[in-house]
């Protein structure tokens, strides 16, 4: 738990938390810039808390920053992860309209005919099914970066094909 003689300590420094998020390239217009910082500032009162008493000040200040900015990258790649979890369906295909296009749907009956087995895979069991990347790797023994490719190849196809 946090004193709170090390939050309000933390609470004061802001500016050590705002250049963390700054050199994480997390500007003060990101929708999430609140909930970054705030998390920012617990972790200095938690190093605050941790090392007062053992390490100088200038020490603990460039433990924090560092801490900073690498807890705000992993943060911002779970929600990079998240929010490409959540919108890569829809982005690809869009099928969940009531208003179905049927030429659109004609041509990709077309398309799944002529798909190679991992472009399969990944369109009925990643995109249809929604499972993860790691569960198709695990269940069908392929490696993940070959997956990511037929994805990728996977999506640009369908675009052409149903652009064209």
């Amino acid at each position: 738990m946090i004193s709170q003689e090390s939050f309000i300590k933390a609470w004061e420094n802001k500016k050590l938390v705002a250049g963390a998020l700054k050199v994480s390239n997390v500007r003060r217009n990101y929708v999430y810039y609140e909930d970054i910082m705030q998390d920012g500032i617990m972790l200095y009162a938690e190093l605050l808390d941790k090392y007062g008493k053992s390490k100088p000040a200038k020490e603990i200040d460039k433990l924090a920053f560092r801490k900073i900015i690498w807890k705000t990258i992993d943060e911002l790649r779970k929600i990079k992860k998240h929010e490409e979890r959540c919108s890569e369906l829809d982005d690809a295909f869009n099928l969940y309209r009531n208003d179905y296009d049927w030429q659109n749907l004609i041509i990709l009956k077309q398309e799944i005919a002529k798909m190679t087995q991992e472009e399969l895979l990944i369109l009925f069991e990643h995109f249809l099914a929604g499972k993860t990347i790691t569960q198709i790797v695990a269940e069908n023994n392929i490696p993940r970066i070959r997956i990511k490719r037929f994805k990728k190849k996977l999506i640009s196809k369908m675009k052409l094909a149903l652009l064209a």
